[in-house]
């Protein structure tokens, strides 16, 4: 049962062969010079939505030049990529930022040739307000000790380490396959000795070629009885291959496992859970874990590794009713003496 999501494709090596040249060129240009600072997965976000853009120009806007796009035009692809592609916000918001930062890499460096172009984007197409486009899982204590129960049947050692690390970390998808076996000792704690502390920073989201670097905090006792039993049978795995490197998770090979890997074991996941099943909603369940015995949101929020607070509201699932309210002994205390 995955998230699923209504995917309309325009692009086609077919189309792309007929899409004006010199946009074509223009965009390569753009995504060069973006490289020199810009990590790849923003690189290869942006190169798909200008394949998507300079399509949908070809198919429904004449196959204009870039620089001869007027504003309405550029509101009827949003338009079109809302009605007919039924993109959500979030892919709305980031190819209005990308054909805006295209505009804006015309007007830097372009000026000679094209002195009378101006970027319009950011003040002709606003902003599709945020929604829900697929369903959240909200994992419960029953969900994860039966997910847990079906690893453990099943000798899946590997796994288990993958599930309670992403629990107990609250780390992003990408940033669980950086994790490699020289990030962590067990000795090396942070506040109170209840975390480990990676002993190096992963690479997070974040601007620049490097992304956002940060230091990840992983309940200590949640982890590691986990990640232990990994450890030997990972390193049986290994010489059986003869395999070296330092990736924490792998293939059946031993080398590296990729994000198919993981994509593969969520899949299963759902099935035994009968949700949809993403790395995401173990970041919810850890904030709303910590949240729920008494974390303040400024602990959490440098836990998990957020620059700021507003994270921290959108990953706590507390409801009222879930919360310690103090001023229920108030409440209490009245109805007993009266």
């Amino acid at each position: 049962m995955s998230r699923e999501t209504y995917r309309k494709i325009i692009t086609s090596p077919e189309n792309w062969e007929k899409v004006n040249k010199e946009n074509i060129k223009l965009m390569n240009m753009f995504l060069k010079e973006k490289n020199t600072r810009a990590s790849d997965t923003t690189i290869n976000s942006y190169h798909s939505d200008l394949s998507i853009f300079f399509t949908w120009n070809l198919l429904e806007n004449n196959n204009k030049f870039f620089i001869d796009i007027k504003k309405m035009e550029f509101a009827e692809f949003f338009s079109y990529c809302v009605t007919e592609l039924k993109w959500g916000s979030a892919k709305f918001s980031r190819t209005k930022s990308c054909l805006s930062s295209l505009g804006i890499f015309i007007e830097r460096l372009l000026d000679d040739q094209y002195p009378t172009f101006r970027n319009i984007i950011n003040k002709s197409i606003e902003s599709l307000p945020k929604v829900e486009s697929r369903e959240k899982t909200i994992l419960t204590d029953e969900q994860i000790l039966k997910l847990t129960n079906y690893l453990k049947e099943k000798e899946k050692t590997q796994e288990l380490c993958w599930l309670y690390l992403a629990l107990a970390s609250g780390a992003r998808f990408s940033e669980l396959l950086r994790f490699t076996t020289d990030l962590i000792d067990e000795n090396n704690t942070a506040f109170n000795g209840l975390f480990l502390e990676t002993l190096k920073t992963v690479k997070s989201k974040g601007r620049g070629k490097l992304g956002h670097l940060i230091t990840k905090f992983i309940v200590k006792d949640l982890f590691l009885p986990y990640y232990k039993p990994w450890i030997i049978e990972r390193e049986k795995v290994m010489k059986e291959n003869n395999q070296e490197h330092n990736s924490l998770f792998i293939r059946d090979d031993g080398s590296p496992a990729h994000s198919g890997t993981i994509r593969s074991w969520l899949k299963k996941y759902e099935k035994v859970l009968g949700v949809p099943f993403y790395p995401h909603c173990a970041r919810h369940r850890l904030v709303t874990y910590l949240s729920k015995i008494g974390l303040s949101s400024e602990l959490i929020t440098s836990l998990v590794g957020w620059k700021s607070e507003s994270m921290y509201k959108i990953y706590n699932d507390l409801t009222s009713k879930d919360k310690n309210w103090k001023e229920l002994d108030k409440l209490e205390e009245h109805l007993k003496n009266n």
